[in-house]
C-alpha cells in the first residue's frame, strides 16, 4: 500500500549546519497494518509522517501509495485519501462550529458541498450513531460548540472525524501526548476500536512504550533516520518494555 523507496532528506541544505536525516531510507507498509513508530526526539518520527502526507518534500527517492507515485503530489491532494490526527486537540476540529457541523464537514470531505448543504438534518441520525462510538455521551450534545469540549473529548472527536471519511491511510502523530492519563487510556482503546471497525491502515507515533507494545500489530523503532527495530505479530507480542528501554539506552550511548 505505502512504500518509501531510497528516501533522501536533509535540512539546512548547502549550509554549514546541513543535517542529513534520511539516507536511502526504505519502509513498506501493507494494507490493513497498524504500525506503531517509536524513537527518541530527533529520530525522524514526525518527519516521516510529514514526508508521507506531503508537508515535507523529499530530496530524492520515491513514495508510492496505492500503486501511484505521490513523491511530488501536493499535500492537499494527498489529504483526499490520507487523514492525520495531531498532538494538539485544537488542530483537528473547528471550535466555532458544533459537534454536528464538524462531523458533517468530515463526512463530506472531498465533496463539492458548502456547510449549508452538508450540514443537513438528514445526516443527524447517522452522525449520532457515529458519535455514540466515542462512548463519551456526546451523542446527546450534537448542537454544542466544540469550544466547550474538554481536550480529551475534542481529541476523540478529531479521531472520529479522521476515520469516518474512510481514508486509505490514517496517521496518528502522538495524538495522546497532550492528554491526562485517564483520557489517554480512553483514547488508545478508542483508537484500537476505530482502527479495527473501519479496517484502517494506520501509522501511529508514540513515546509511550506501554502503548507501543499493547497496540498495533507491528512496531518500528527509528534512530537518527534509520530503522533499528521492525517486529510484528508473535515477535512483537513477545517484546517486554525492558527490551525497548534497553535498546533505547544502548543507542543513546
Amino acid at each position: 500500500m505505502l512504500h518509501l523507496q531510497n528516501i533522501q532528506k536533509s535540512f539546512h541544505s548547502n549550509t554549514l549546519n546541513e543535517l542529513s536525516l534520511f539516507n536511502n531510507f526504505n519502509l513498506c507498509i501493507n494494507e490493513g497494518e497498524f504500525v506503531v513508530v517509536v524513537g527518541s526526539n530527533g529520530s525522524g518520527k514526525s518527519s516521516l509522517l510529514n514526508l508521507i502526507d506531503g508537508q515535507l518534500d523529499i530530496d530524492d527517492g520515491k513514495i508510492l501509495f496505492m500503486n501511484q507515485d505521490i513523491s511530488h503530489l501536493p499535500s492537499f491532494k494527498r489529504r483526499q485519501s490520507i487523514s492525520r490526527v495531531y498532538q494538539d486537540p485544537s488542530l483537528g476540529t473547528s471550535p466555532s462550529l458544533t459537534i454536528f457541523e464538524n462531523m458533517s464537514l468530515a463526512l463530506n470531505k472531498g465533496k463539492p458541498y458548502n456547510l449549508s448543504r452538508c450540514a443537513h438534518v438528514s445526516q443527524r441520525d447517522v452522525i449520532k450513531q457515529y458519535v455514540t462510538l466515542l462512548n463519551l455521551g456526546l451523542e446527546d450534545k450534537l448542537d454544542v460548540s466544540v469550544s466547550w469540549l474538554s481536550g480529551g473529548q475534542r481529541q476523540a472527536l478529531s479521531l472520529l472525524m479522521a476515520v469516518c471519511s474512510q481514508p486509505k491511510l490514517l496517521l496518528l502523530d502522538e495524538h495522546t501526548a497532550a492528554l491526562d492519563p485517564k483520557s489517554s487510556q480512553h483514547m488508545m482503546k478508542l483508537t484500537q476500536k476505530l482502527v479495527e471497525d473501519f479496517k484502517m491502515t494506520t501509522v501511529m507515533i508514540t513515546h509511550q512504550i506501554k502503548d507501543a507494545l499493547e497496540y498495533g500489530d507491528r512496531c518500528v523503532m527509528l534512530h537518527e533516520g534509520s530503522i533499528v527495530l521492525d517486529v510484528s505479530d508473535e515477535q512483537k507480542h513477545k517484546l517486554q518494555p525492558k527490551d525497548l528501554l534497553t535498546l533505547f539506552h544502548s543507542l543513546s550511548l
